[in-house]
């Protein structure tokens, strides 16, 4: 397997795909509500995003995306990045394709200097939260009701690239 950085113009409606696919059954929201690829495509081509892909037997079996947290907070933007997706195909789960995107993404941003890399999800996704836990993130606090109105509130875990 590979993982290799996305080539926009011909791995866009794979990505799209892909992420659909592993949020099918997500209860709380539809992956549009929270997710952009629009949004992504303008990260990437500002240079302030980066999505990579798994691929294995020529085809796309998982995605991740990060970008800077916010380009407004200057320095301190430039060395702190968010996870904004991880998507594997689900008939692929399991098979540590979204560890080995987390440890491709975390190196290229060790690289690029990056000091910190963090992500957040509803404090209830409990399948989420162990997979960064085992990839090292710890827990960095949460925020009441910060997805989505009242009841869902956002647990946020955080990985030091740099020391």
């Amino acid at each position: 397997m590979d993982i290799v950085i996305v080539d926009l113009e011909k791995d866009i409606n794979e990505l799209v795909n892909i992420a659909s696919k592993a949020f099918l059954k997500t209860s709380d929201s539809d992956l549009t509500d929270w997710f952009s690829f629009p949004e992504m495509i303008k990260g990437i081509n500002q240079n302030i995003g980066l999505c990579l892909k798994a691929v294995d037997k020529n085809k796309i079996v998982g995605m991740i995306y990060a970008q800077q947290e916010s380009p407004i907070n200057g320095k301190e933007s430039q060395e702190k990045w968010v996870i904004v997706i991880t998507a594997v195909d689900p008939s692929e789960s399991n098979k540590g394709i979204g560890s080995k995107l987390l440890e491709k993404l975390e190196n290229i941003l060790r690289e690029r200097k990056i000091k910190k890399l963090f992500v957040y999800t509803n404090k209830d996704d409990q399948q989420v939260i162990n997979f960064y836990k085992q990839n090292n993130y710890e827990d960095a606090g949460w925020i009441k009701d910060y997805q989505y109105g009242k009841g869902n509130s956002a647990v946020f875990l955080l990985k030091y690239l740099q020391n």
